[in-house]
């Protein structure tokens, strides 16, 4: 009698582990399809926050999805934010997306801006600029 109980209770056991590994998977009925226009509205509104750290979150995922219609809300960050930080966040998005406009902004602030630190980031980001915008 002994031996069934510890037969069964494996049994069981077994089972309720395939049954929670296979509620576990994902399958593909779970693919989301994103609205990019969408998107890219909730992070120009971000951008133009009063929050720094989300502003710069924004920044970094409007470049990173390469999000065109943010260039020129972009490279007025560029052109006149006081933050260095978000400067250079702009010129890095900017960078990434890669539209022409969007990369002269970044040469001229890589000639131009008032602050070192800025300037000699955005001569980086356009040296790099193949190995950055090939990313991902």
């Amino acid at each position: 009698m002994r031996y069934s109980q510890l037969f069964s209770t494996a049994i069981a056991i077994t089972l309720l582990a395939t049954v929670a590994a296979f509620a576990t998977t994902p399958t593909a009925k779970s693919v989301v399809q994103v609205d990019w226009q969408k998107a890219e509205k909730n992070y120009l509104a971000a951008l133009h926050s009063e929050n720094t750290g989300l502003r710069q979150s924004a920044m970094h995922f409007l470049g990173e999805y390469r999000l065109k219609g943010s260039v020129n809300d972009l490279v007025a960050v560029l052109h006149s934010d006081k933050v260095e930080y978000n400067r250079m966040a702009a010129a890095k998005a900017l960078v990434k997306i890669n539209e022409s406009n969007g990369v002269k902004a970044v040469e001229e602030a890589a000639l131009y801006d008032g602050s070192d630190k800025v300037s000699r980031y955005c001569e980086q980001l356009l040296k790099n600029s193949e190995n950055i915008s090939l990313k991902d």
